[in-house]
């Protein structure tokens, strides 16, 4: 069986029925509590969560 073909093709699948998720690459900071870096590529920007989701 060829492995990197039969899972190369799995993953096609899922991108082809939509059901293939990407997670944020999110950066915690150390002390300042619901505040995020976001990693988009090569860059890091600052997010913030609203208080009222929590």
């Amino acid at each position: 069986m060829n492995y990197p073909r039969f899972f190369e093709e799995a993953i096609d699948q899922l991108h082809a029925e939509r059901r293939y998720r990407v997670f944020a690459d999110l950066e915690r900071i150390v002390g300042k509590f619901s505040c995020n870096l976001i990693r988009l590529k090569a860059r890091r920007r600052p997010i913030r969560q609203n208080r009222a989701d929590h």
